[in-house]
């Protein structure tokens, strides 16, 4: 008697274990099914269908997985609701604090937004478990050009572009770390390969002739300028910095009238460049253009008031102008802001 209640007590054992298995594997296996199916919508770009999926998974299930509010979180930062998407990721790595797919679009996210040492925190969590990451390599590596930390970004977008062999960001950003250190040989060859993989940027091409013209490869420096101002012509992204960089270099070598041309294009591709209306008002003095330079400065000046080198510029061409007064003011508020 004894012996079968033991029996049986251990078959009813075995039994509800089995059940409760069978249970969570009926319990889980929707949630699996719906998530593969948002995800397949989601590679298709099938948003909307995508979403209503994930939304009936996690208000119907008890206790949705992290991958649902994950899924939930791609769909609305490809929407451009990244404040949303990033709700929907804390709740994902309140269920699970180590998905690394979370981990990595939290970082993309804080990135995208401008909030770099945030999204640095979570880069470098990813990083902690999965170091050769390269996506997530880039983005600490980005974030920490963005903060300054030019030897970090060197480091990290070195490590990137090794795993990532043919991602034009990691190589143009590890070419820009090199230059602003000044390694301009190395900057060369990254630049060089950022433009292999994207041959239409012209940021690349430009900062491709700034490492050449370092390199005192003046002759190269101007084809490949030229090269980009080609190129920015031909696109529909308009910059000024091949214009600039050209038109800068020119006018160090004396060639004034030729330097105007190229920094008149470029301010008329940027208006508000106070860099650019400096820079075109020397190259109008060079040209002994003075009432145009004159006219620059004034321009300078109105939209900053303590620009120190533009009243400097301009009390030295009033003063060849006879206006001598005028020019006086300007050489003592040039003395006055100068003072530390």
């Amino acid at each position: 008697m004894n012996h079968g209640s033991g029996s049986l007590r251990r078959a009813l054992l075995v039994l509800a274990a089995v059940f409760a298995y069978l249970g969570v594997a009926f319990s889980q296996h929707p949630a699996s099914a719906a998530i593969s199916n948002a995800s397949e919508l989601i590679r298709q770009d099938r948003l909307a269908e995508a979403r209503k999926i994930l939304e009936t998974l996690v208000t119907g299930v008890r206790e949705p997985p992290a991958e649902a509010y994950y899924h939930l979180a791609v769909c609305d930062a490809r929407e451009g609701r990244r404040e949303v998407a990033d709700k929907s990721l804390d709740l994902a790595l309140t269920r699970d604090p180590d998905y690394l797919p979370a981990l990595h679009l939290k970082a993309y996210i804080q990135f995208s937004a401008g909030r770099y040492e945030q999204a640095l925190d979570w880069a470098r969590k990813y990083l902690e478990q999965r170091p050769d990451g390269g996506e997530t390599r880039k983005i600490s590596g980005l974030a920490r050009f963005m903060l300054g930390d030019r030897v970090g970004a060197e480091r990290d977008l070195k490590r990137a572009a090794s795993l990532l062999s043919r991602d034009f960001d990691a190589h143009y950003y590890l070419g820009r770390a090199y230059f602003e250190r000044s390694k301009l040989t190395l900057a060369l060859e990254s630049f060089r390969l950022a433009i292999e993989f994207d041959p239409s940027s012209v940021k690349a091409r430009n900062h491709l002739r700034q490492a050449l013209e370092g390199l005192t490869r003046f002759e190269e420096a101007k084809d490949a300028y030229r090269d980009a101002i080609d190129l920015e012509r031909q696109g529909t992204a308009r910059s000024e910095w091949p214009y600039y960089n050209l038109g800068a270099l020119l006018l160090t070598e004396g060639a004034a009238a030729q330097a105007v041309t190229l920094l008149e294009q470029a301010l008329e591709r940027n208006p508000t460049s106070l860099q650019t209306r400096t820079k075109l008002g020397t190259a109008y003095s060079a040209a002994a253009r003075l009432e145009d330079a004159t006219e620059q400065f004034r321009e300078v000046i109105l939209a900053d008031p303590a620009n120190a080198d533009a009243h400097y510029q301009l009390g030295r061409l009033l003063m060849k102008l006879g206006q001598e007064d005028e020019a006086r003011s300007h050489l003592m508020l040039f003395e006055r802001l100068r003072e530390p």
